[in-house]
């Protein structure tokens, strides 16, 4: 049992460091934030394969509290806070429903929800100057777009995950 738990949290730790790295790569490099932010995110699934959603919402916990000690800028931050830290738990429970059409809603319906407030925290709250070049749902389906594109993306990482990794990490 005791083994149990020091693996845990040595897994844990691990995760939550590459977390912190790329979270720190998107708030100080000029480009690729999303790339970072994504990459960042998909670290938080092999917690819930190995160990359980309960110790993968602990350790988003974790990893977010420590961003906001490590991270200078703490508005680089928000995208991870508000969707790409705690995807993987979600995207966990939204696939057990097993109907590929629901799943596709409510994954777009939680990307859309986080998208809007995401826009409203930086507009409303932090930056009150910023506007929109684009037409607003130009922007929303690129984003979108972008979205299904990435949990395309996350899946398959997840899928070479549970085929190549998982053996070599146990």
């Amino acid at each position: 049992m005791q083994n149990n738990i020091g693996r845990k949290v040595a897994f844990g730790g691990f995760v939550t460091a590459l977390s912190i790295i790329c979270l720190y790569m998107a708030s100080i490099l000029p480009t690729n934030r999303l790339f970072f932010y994504a990459i960042g995110s998909m670290f938080i699934f092999t917690i819930v394969i190995e160990f359980g959603v309960p110790f993968a919402a602990v350790t988003y916990l974790a990893t977010t509290a420590l961003a906001f000690i490590i991270i200078p800028n703490k508005i680089m931050l928000i995208p991870y806070l508000l969707f790409f830290g705690y995807y993987g738990i979600i995207k966990y429970y939204v696939e057990k429903l097993n109907h590929l059409v629901l799943e596709w809603m409510i994954k777009l319906a939680l990307f859309n929800t986080a998208l809007y407030v995401t826009y409203w925290v930086v507009t409303k709250m932090l930056l009150e100057t910023v506007t929109f070049y684009a037409y607003i749902w130009v922007t929303i389906i690129l984003a979108e777009i972008a979205f299904v594109i990435y949990d395309l993306g996350y899946s398959m990482i997840i899928g070479y995950y549970k085929r190549k990794l998982r053996n070599r990490i146990r």
